[in-house]
């Protein structure tokens, strides 16, 4: 009779991958920094994941502070960003 034997790591829930735990933070309402997403995620680009994400269409914005680090935040696009986009790639950037 054969028997078998589960690990916890089979039972536990998938791991995430760096851009689905970079939205979930953004979502929170949170900015992230470069340094934030490298010590809570372990992104070491995290310009690299912000692209991958807007490229999948996340609204993702980045905010350079005074000093000179830049900040990513979800937002929502502007009337005047839809605009532009239609009126460079036409109605096929919204299907």
């Amino acid at each position: 009779m054969a028997t078998t034997t589960t690990t916890k790591a089979a039972k536990a829930a998938p791991v995430k991958n760096q851009n689905e735990k970079i939205l979930a933070f953004l979502r929170s309402g949170q900015t992230l920094t470069a340094a934030q997403a490298a010590s809570m995620f372990g992104v070491k680009t995290v310009s690299a994941r912000v692209a991958e994400l807007r490229a999948a269409g996340q609204p993702i914005y980045a905010n350079v502070n005074k000093s000179g680090k830049t900040a990513y935040r979800l937002g929502r696009p502007s009337r005047a960003m839809i605009a532009a986009a239609y009126a460079a790639v036409g109605s096929s950037v919204f299907s």
